[in-house]
C-alpha cells in the first residue's frame, strides 16, 4: 500500500537523520497512528550511504537477556563470515549487503555464529553486547556509511534484568546516549505507543537533554480526507465522525469494505467492537480489581471533554496508568495531555458510560 499524507513528518525526520547524531529520538504517538509506517518509509528513501538496522520487538516474548540477544542479531554461517574480528565482519557484511544498503535489515544485525555464541555464553551478556555494537557501528561509520539504529516497540523489554538483577533498559539507554551524544556513531530511534513507559525512562535513565520526542499523531481532518479519497471512501463525514484520522482504523474499514460491507455498516461494526472491548473491561475485568469502581468513574471524565491536562488529574494519575495500559487512553508526555486513543474509542466511552 502506498504511503500517504506524512510529508511534514517525513521531511522533519529526514532532516534529523541528515545531521550528526546528538540525541536519542523517541518516535511516539497513539496506537495505530502510523509510527512504524513512517519510520519504514523514511528509511527506505534514505540515500545509499545509510545503513539501517531495524529491530521490531512487537509480538516477541522477551523475558531474559538471552531473548533480547536473539531478537537483536541475525547469525551468519562461518562460510559467509569467516573472521571473528569486528573490522573483518563489517567489511564482509558491507560486501554481502551491497545491494541492500540503505534498506531495512528487518531480521537483525548480521553476526557470525562464533561471535554470537560467545556473547550468548558470557556471564555479563549485556555489557558484551554494548561493546560489540559500539565497535560494529564504529567500523561501519569508518567505512563512510551513516548508521541508523531503530528499536520499535521498545517497551516490550522493560521487564528484562541482567545477571545482577538490574533492569536492562536503564543501561541500554545509557549506551544509546553514548552512541549519540557522546560518540556520535549513529542515530537512535526508539518507537513506542506506551508513553507512560517513555516518561518513566526519562526519569530513570536521566535522559533530560539527551533525548527528544517526535510525535506521530492521528491525521488532521484535511489530511484524513485525502487518505479517505485514496482509499475510495465515499461517506467521508460519517467516517470522520467515527474514526477521525487514525490510519489503522482506516485500514480496518477498508478491509470491511473489501468484504462487500457498506461504509455505514462497517463503521458501526468497528464501533461495536470497541464498545464490546470496553464492556468486557467494565463488567469482567474491573470487578476483579481493587478500586475498580473508582477506575471506571475516572473514565467518565471523558464524557464531558475529549482531553484532560495532567495537572487536572492530580492524585488520580495512577488510574491513568491502567487505562493507558489497556490502550483506552493515550498520555502525551510532552504536552501533558491525556485523551482517548482515538475517536472510535472516545465514541465507545460515550456509549458505554
Amino acid at each position: 500500500m502506498k504511503f500517504f499524507n506524512r510529508e511534514k513528518e517525513i521531511k522533519r525526520l529526514k532532516g534529523i537523520l541528515s545531521g550528526e547524531p546528538n540525541v536519542i529520538w523517541f518516535i511516539y504517538g497513539p496506537i495505530n497512528s502510523g509510527k512504524t509506517a513512517l519510520i519504514t518509509e523514511v528509511c527506505e528513501e534514505l540515500p545509499e550511504e545509510y545503513v539501517v538496522f531495524y529491530i521490531n520487538f512487537r509480538g516477541k516474548q522477551i523475558s531474559r537477556v538471552e531473548d533480547l540477544i536473539r531478537a537483536l542479531f541475525k547469525t551468519k554461517k562461518s562460510k559467509e563470515m569467516v573472521s571473528d574480528e569486528v573490522k573483518d565482519v563489517v567489511k564482509e557484511f558491507l560486501k554481502i549487503g551491497s545491494g541492500v544498503i540503505g534498506k531495512l535489515l528487518l531480521k537483525g544485525i548480521p553476526i557470525p555464529e562464533s561471535i554470537f555464541e560467545v556473547l550468548f555464553r558470557s556471564k555479563d551478556k549485556v555489557e558484551d553486547i554494548y561493546s560489540f555494537l559500539e565497535e560494529y557501528f564504529g567500523e561501519i561509520k569508518n567505512s563512510g556509511k551513516k548508521v541508523v539504529f531503530v528499536l520499535d516497540e521498545l517497551q516490550v523489554i522493560k521487564e528484562v534484568v541482567n545477571t545482577a538483577g538490574r533492569p536492562v533498559l536503564s543501561s541500554l539507554f545509557n549506551f544509546l546516549v553514548r552512541l549519540t551524544k557522546e560518540t556520535h556513531l549513529c542515530h537512535c530511534l526508539c518507537a513506542t505507543s506506551d508513553c507512560l513507559f517513555m516518561e518513566e525512562i526519562y526519569k530513570n535513565a536521566h535522559l533530560q537533554g539527551r533525548a527528544k520526542g517526535f510525535l506521530v499523531d492521528d491525521l488532521e481532518k484535511e489530511e484524513a480526507f485525502k487518505l479517505y479519497e485514496a482509499f475510495g471512501f465515499k461517506e467521508k463525514e460519517l467516517i470522520w465522525d467515527h474514526i477521525g484520522g487514525k490510519v489503522g482504523d482506516m485500514v480496518l474499514l477498508l478491509e470491511e469494505k473489501k468484504q462487500g460491507i457498506s461504509e455505514k455498516e462497517a463503521v458501526i461494526n468497528l464501533l461495536e467492537r470497541e464498545v464490546g472491548r470496553l464492556e468486557w473491561i467494565k463488567y469482567v475485568k474491573l470487578p476483579e480489581i481493587e478500586d475498580g469502581k473508582r477506575l471506571w468513574r475516572f473514565l467518565l471524565k471523558f464524557k464531558e471533554k475529549k482531553e484532560i491536562k495532567r495537572q487536572e488529574v492530580g492524585e488520580e494519575l495512577k488510574k491513568v496508568f491502567f487505562w493507558v495500559e489497556e490502550n483506552i487512553l493515550f498520555f502525551e508526555p510532552v504536552k501533558g495531555i491525556i485523551r482517548p486513543q482515538g475517536r472510535l474509542i472516545w465514541k465507545a466511552i460515550l456509549e458505554v458510560t
